[in-house]
């Protein structure tokens, strides 16, 4: 599992938005809405990783970091 810091991820119909968009592709995702900025979990190989980073943005929630 990886875990990134994302930006703009406001409630649970973004973190909906997420999980409708991309968990065919990448499987199942968790984010947490408790933490600021907000936790996204997902299971990605190495190679995975920028396709995500670039479909996150697309959807328009910025990836900050890896944690």
């Amino acid at each position: 599992m990886k875990t990134f810091e994302a930006s703009n991820i406001h409630c649970q119909n973004c973190a909906n938005t997420i999980k409708n968009a991309l968990e065919d592709d990448f499987g199942k995702i968790e984010v947490d809405l408790s933490k600021e900025p907000r936790q996204v979990r997902v299971d990605l190989k190495d190679s995975e990783v920028e396709k995500f980073k670039s479909e996150m943005a697309d959807l328009g929630f910025d990836v900050i970091k890896e944690l």
